[in-house]
């Protein structure tokens, strides 16, 4: 992977599309994931000795690296530094690091930045800036050690300029080029203080990149880092943004953690991530031996496989120019060239039909069929509603247990309507993010082309976090109008949509139904909502504050 500079210095990042997470540290000795110290308020002093017998000669920087590699990972992150404040690097600026304090001796870090090197993979580093349970003077605005140290006698500028500061230093220093720094949790930390930061990794390095977890104030940093595992809606987003995402449901090595999500999923997820023009960073969770689980790398490697066939559709590929999502998978774009991943499960049977692309279709082939035997297409376009259509004959199987891919080559450059519209199957999607919002009313409402008029169900598409009261979220009800059609309704979590693309631990995607409205007429039709869930965006970027109940589409399901 080339890293760019200057002006074009996050172009290698939006190119890669897929990293790999590590989280490892002092913690994996417990087995009980990276927030063991806090969770049981462990003592410092008692946190400490686990370093005494921490030796993970397992550990091959050559073995992490390959994987990464093979897996198709086009860069690594691992925390350096996480919230228990044990350094996995040697650091003059505080001895409670891997290569002092313990009998291992060596730093991790520089024999990664050594391999990645050699074998082509972007290193960056992980670094906790705010919360810290091990320094007595780190001050978050939440998740403290109040267990050992007294929060009134925290003196906040002596952490932050004799250890944060030294350690960023330290990284930036001590093994060349980074890639980025990736921080997290700023909760409470001043803009003052968070400019300080972005400005000392500017000075050291002015090529690598920094999250936005930077700060929870906005704009800063070099792209938007969503919060854990969440994915987010189409247009949701207008700088550079990321996913990230754990193997199973912990972050840190976890003995009791064995939900591990298979690799057609990871598959999925990746190309509906790069479809909406994000990257996937995928954790793994090394043991205290240092070594990654074999269930997570059988899994990369299978992921790799799919990739060394169909990564051309994936690296460097733009997003979809289409504002919703399609049934039955996804789409990504490279000048001249549409990409169409289609799902096994949702495979069309016989062909696929494409509303809105506009170009003259040059050829179509399976992407995984190397000598490109074309595929029957056949054009068409409705003068009265401006409608294009592209159907596809497809082959009677998928090409992939995991995803199909084909390819679509274009004359000239892309064009398509970017109106919502009905899908082929008669449904509309209507996501949040692509509505009008009006905060005083807390409504939002959507146009969109109808093509086959008739009676929809309209369902109300939400994530609800594990254990939170969906009575709570809805006892004001909702309301949909359409012309002269109202609807209203209280929400019941009537159907749980299982293995969902979007949506991930700890929330799950839950369909209500509302009622049902006519379209007796194709064209373009409107629909509001008014629910307590609409309100605007917030201006900081804090991911810890995340709601309960997010609202995230309205669904019209055409009834046959």
């Amino acid at each position: 992977m080339t890293v760019t500079s200057g002006e074009d210095k996050i172009k290698w990042w939006k190119d890669a599309k897929f990293g790999m997470f590590i989280h490892w540290g002092l913690y994996a000795a417990l087995g009980r994931g990276e927030w063991v110290m806090y969770e049981l308020n462990i003592p410092a002093r008692d946190y400490e000795r686990l370093a005494e017998t921490f030796n993970p000669v397992r550990f091959n920087a050559k073995t992490w690296v390959g994987l990464a590699k093979a897996a198709g990972m086009k860069y690594i992150v691992i925390t350096a530094k996480h919230h228990d404040g044990f350094a996995m690097f040697r650091s003059q600026a505080e001895l409670f690091n891997i290569a002092d304090a313990t009998p291992f001796g060596r730093d991790p870090m520089r024999e990664l930045a050594e391999e990645c090197r050699e074998q082509g993979i972007v290193l960056c580093f992980y670094y906790s800036h705010v919360i810290d349970w091990h320094h007595r003077h780190a001050v978050h605005n939440k998740y403290n050690n109040v267990w050992d140290y007294d929060t009134d006698s925290k003196h906040f500028p002596t952490y932050w300029n004799e250890l944060v500061k030294p350690q960023i230093r330290e990284l930036l220093t001590q093994y060349g080029p980074v890639g980025l720094l990736w921080f997290d949790t700023a909760g409470g930390l001043s803009k003052e203080d968070s400019q300080e930061l972005v400005e000392l990794v500017r000075g050291l390095q002015p090529d690598c990149l920094i999250n936005s977890r930077v700060s929870h104030y906005p704009g800063m940093g070099d792209y938007q880092s969503k919060g854990d595992n969440e994915i987010p809606m189409y247009g949701e987003d207008s700088r550079a943004w990321e996913t990230p995402m754990t193997l199973n449901q912990s972050w840190g090595f976890s003995t009791k953690d064995q939900v591990w999500k298979q690799p057609e999923a990871i598959i999925r997820k990746l190309v509906h991530i790069v479809s909406k023009g994000g990257n996937l960073l995928l954790n793994v969770g090394p043991d205290a031996g240092g070594l990654i689980p074999d269930l997570s790398a059988e899994r990369l490697r299978e992921v790799g496989a799919w990739l060394s066939v169909h990564g051309e559709a994936v690296y460097g590929a733009a997003a979809s120019p289409f504002p919703y999502e399609m049934e039955w998978g996804s789409v990504t774009v490279k000048p001249g060239r549409v990409y169409l991943h289609l799902t096994s499960d949702n495979w069309p049977q016989g062909e696929l039909c494409l509303y809105g692309l506009k170009n003259k279709i040059n050829q179509a082939y399976v992407l995984s069929d190397t000598s490109r035997t074309p595929l029957v297409t056949a054009q068409s376009y409705d003068a009265k509603l401006d409608h294009h259509t592209l159907a596809i004959r497809l082959p009677d199987e998928p090409a992939s247990d995991c995803m199909t891919v084909i390819a679509v080559d274009i004359e000239g450059e892309l064009s398509v309507d970017t109106r919502i519209s009905q899908q082929p199957s008669g449904h509309v999607k209507l996501e949040w993010a692509n509505g009008r919002i009006d905060a005083d009313t807390k409504t939002v409402e959507w146009s969109f082309q109808i093509v086959a008029p008739g009676t929809f169900d309209l369902e109300l598409v939400c994530f609800q976090k594990e254990g939170a009261s969906w009575d709570e979220a809805f006892r004001e009800g909702v309301e949909a109008a359409s012309g002269n059609q109202r609807i209203t309704a209280q929400p019941k979590p009537d159907q749980v949509i299982k293995n969902s693309t979007a949506c991930q631990h700890p929330y799950s995607e839950v369909h209500s139904y509302l009622g049902t409205i006519v379209f007796d007429r194709p064209g373009t039709c409107t629909l509001s909502l008014r629910s307590a869930l609409i309100r605007p965006k917030s201006g900081f970027t804090e991911i810890w504050q995340a709601d309960p109940v997010k609202l995230r589409a309205v669904k019209l399901v055409k009834r046959q």
